[in-house]
């Protein structure tokens, strides 16, 4: 593709195009801005860590904030707006804002840096900012953060000036070393795409072959300089060389035995977290994991090479899972299509492929789906994959290079059918974070405040009601088990614990004498049932 391409639509000239995706913009930070508005109790059981941590960092707790399991990019993002006296929950909503605008922009310059037209970024623009605003609201987690700073990265590096170009080459290795911070992942993924890409000049560049390891030393060296620190930081912390600790996490609770996922110990355990924390989950590096090694015996091997099949598959349903061809036909959609139409080139194969740098896109692409391999990946994972959209929106206008004629209606098909999802949405449910915010306040203004145990799971997504309420409380959450539950929180030093009204554990709380109902106290309509665990009832 030619970056310098401005042959626009007939009748469009660029000066409209650029308003109308000026207008794109807005459009996009006004529902981003409505969503969060909309959406603030909304909460989920990493948003607790990355919260915590970033208050951590505010008050100069480092012996608490440094961790080798959350990133601490997402967290960095909240600590101007706690600085400011912002709460916690709000902050952490802020910088999910800051994520989406980073995630939209940085897509928007990968379309930029191939050289596609105006028209096909505003397609792109315009389909971001309907989708972003629904992932930004529904978890507060680095994944849109890193996902835009992986595209910035790419951007960078398939830019037709970064053989040439040392701020291309800085640029890149800058924003994959902030892409580490927000999320460990990108460290390994970096690597491997740096290289490759670099590869791929080397090879598609003969009159200048040497250039493309000098511009690759220098995006390496600056990825590295940056990422240093942080690695030098974890490895003192936890006395051993560690850049992260949550993929080593990750492989232990899918060892031999496990079909799926094992629970974290925070969650299945009793325990009492340090003095000053909630939950152990801030830190989940210390507590009591399986690990395991895939060496170790045939069995483990088998394990292993189990695992990443069953990993590759639901990799591939993601790349169905973001359209509405895929949605209709389960495992072949439009992502699945333009990969594998991007993968094969006309003859000669391997010269086309490489002149056409809106192919190395499916480099990143398959990185990414590969990293998750080794550990696990499920089917609600999508939020890992956030890239994938823009990846495919890149692919599918790089194949429709050739037909100008028609490659305006080809764009805004795509456009439409990966709107579909979004149409199809399903309506947002009553949010278990706000049941745990109400509940706060009332026990708050009865005075009922303490340590509480038990999840006290809320709907088929595991949100975990007393460790929300116990976060609003400022108290520890005292971790939780499936089985034994009475005679496990009778001992667990907790004060309260929260059951769902009509539920077999609301039945067997009331019929224990160790247990007294106080929801009555909190005042009418109360969605849950609380109950306070007497001393010396055991």
């Amino acid at each position: 593709m030619n970056p310098k391409n401005t042959k626009q639509l007939p009748g469009w000239p660029e000066s409209k195009l650029r308003l109308w995706l000026r207008l794109a913009w807005v459009v996009a930070y006004a529902l981003m801005l409505v969503s969060m508005l909309n959406n603030l109790p909304r909460l989920n059981t990493d948003a607790i860590a990355y919260m915590r941590v970033a208050e951590y960092w505010s008050t100069g707790n480092f012996d608490f904030a440094v961790n080798g399991y959350w990133g601490p990019l997402l967290s960095w993002l909240m600590v101007p707006f706690l600085w400011l006296g912002v709460q916690p929950l709000l902050a952490g909503k802020l910088a999910m804002l800051i994520s989406g605008g980073v995630f939209f922009h940085g897509s928007l310059f990968l379309v930029r840096a191939l050289g596609l037209r105006l028209i096909d970024e505003l397609i792109v623009a315009v389909v971001l900012a309907l989708t972003i605003p629904g992932w930004m609201s529904d978890h507060v987690t680095p994944d849109l953060l890193v996902a835009g700073l992986m595209a910035f990265a790419l951007g960078q590096a398939v830019s037709a000036d970064w053989l040439t170009s040392r701020r291309r080459a800085l640029g890149s290795g800058a924003t994959w070393s902030l892409a580490y911070l927000a999320k460990a992942v990108a460290l390994p993924v970096g690597a491997v795409v740096s290289v490759l890409l670099a590869l791929c000049w080397r090879l598609g560049q003969a009159e200048n072959r040497q250039a493309a390891w000098r511009q690759l030393g220098q995006a390496l060296g600056l990825f590295l300089l940056v990422a240093l620190p942080w690695m030098v930081v974890l490895s003192l912390k936890y006395d051993k060389p560690t850049f992260s600790t949550s993929g080593a996490i990750a492989h232990a609770i899918v060892g031999p035995g496990n079909d799926r996922p094992a629970p974290h110990p925070f969650g299945s355990t009793i325990y009492k977290p340090e003095t000053g924390r909630v939950t152990a989950w801030e830190d989940p590096s210390r507590m009591d994991y399986d690990y395991w090694s895939p060496f170790e015996s045939g069995e483990n091997f088998s394990h292993q090479l189990s695992l990443i099949g069953r990993n590759a598959g639901t990799v591939v349903q993601f790349l169905a899972a973001f359209d509405g061809v895929g949605m209709l036909l389960g495992w072949v959609g439009l992502g699945t299509m333009f990969f594998v139409f991007a993968m094969v080139a006309k003859p000669p194969r391997a010269k086309n492929w490489l002149a056409e740098q809106w192919r190395w896109s499916v480099l990143l692409l398959v990185c990414l789906g590969g990293v998750y391999l080794p550990v696990y990946v499920l089917p609600v994972d999508q939020r890992y994959f956030y890239l994938f959209p823009p990846l495919f929106f890149v692919l599918a206008l790089g194949q429709a290079e050739k037909a100008m004629a028609k490659r305006e209606i080809i764009a805004c098909a795509c456009a439409l059918l990966f709107l579909v999802p979004l149409a199809l949405r399903t309506p947002v449910q009553p949010d278990a974070g706000i049941y745990a915010q109400d509940l706060a306040k009332r026990m708050k203004k009865a005075g009922a405040v303490g340590p509480v145990v038990g999840s006290t799971f809320f709907s088929a997504e595991g949100h975990r009601v007393g460790l929300y309420v116990a976060w609003h409380l400022g108290q520890p959450w005292h971790g939780d088990v499936r089985s034994g539950q009475l005679e496990a929180y009778k001992q667990s030093g907790a004060k309260y614990t929260i059951a769902i009204p009509g539920s077999s554990l609301a039945e067997k709380l009331a019929a224990d004498l160790a247990f007294r109902d106080v929801s009555d106290s909190l005042g009418g309509n109360l969605t849950l049932r609380v109950f306070e665990i007497l001393p010396g009832q055991l």
